[in-house]
């Protein structure tokens, strides 16, 4: 028997981000937020002169917050059991 996944909220951005000091981190992240509010991230890669980062936003319009802990409770039953 498989273990299933945990369950994803509507929206996750996974993100590797290299940068050659934490300001240009923070600058950088700034810049994904910004393109991630206009709607313009989906997977790619960017880069520039002083970061680069990789990243991939999956969406679910269908996952609600009450579906996502309906879930995630159903998710964590399934651990517990496997442990007993």
């Amino acid at each position: 028997m498989s273990i299933p996944e945990a369950p994803m909220r509507a929206v996750r951005l996974t993100l590797r981000l290299d940068a050659d000091d934490t300001h240009e981190l923070a600058v950088t992240l700034r810049e994904i937020a910004d393109r991630a509010e206009r709607g313009e991230l989906t997977i790619g890669v960017s880069g520039g002169v002083s970061s680069g980062y990789i990243y991939e936003l999956l969406q679910d319009p269908a996952m609600t917050p009450h579906a996502y802990h309906v879930a995630l409770r159903e998710y964590l039953e399934t651990k517990r059991e496997k442990k007993a």
